[in-house]
């Protein structure tokens, strides 16, 4: 695994699949061997049925997932935490 991404995610049910398509497009072209972690911060939309529709259709796309809001900071520790790439972005 070359890149990891980690995205902590927050009621961002109307931006995740853009957000997503944006990453994989540009990524793609440049190194196909990546993974992107996605980080469920507690969301009280739809948010982790989005993530979790997406990662049925794509293994590079994990989902972590939070019960509550821990804040951004928490977020970014558990994606880095689930890393395997040599880079993390």
């Amino acid at each position: 695994m070359n890149f990891s991404i980690v995205v902590p995610i927050f009621n961002e049910q109307d931006t995740i699949d853009t957000l997503y398509q944006a990453i994989v497009t540009a990524l793609d072209s440049y190194d196909p061997c990546f993974e992107i972690i996605m980080v469920d911060d507690g969301s009280t939309d739809g948010s982790f049925s989005a993530l979790k529709r997406l990662a049925e259709q794509d293994e590079r796309l994990k989902v972590i997932r939070f019960r509550r809001n821990f804040g951004q900071t928490a977020a970014m520790s558990a994606g880095i935490d689930a890393a395997s790439g040599a880079i993390i972005i």
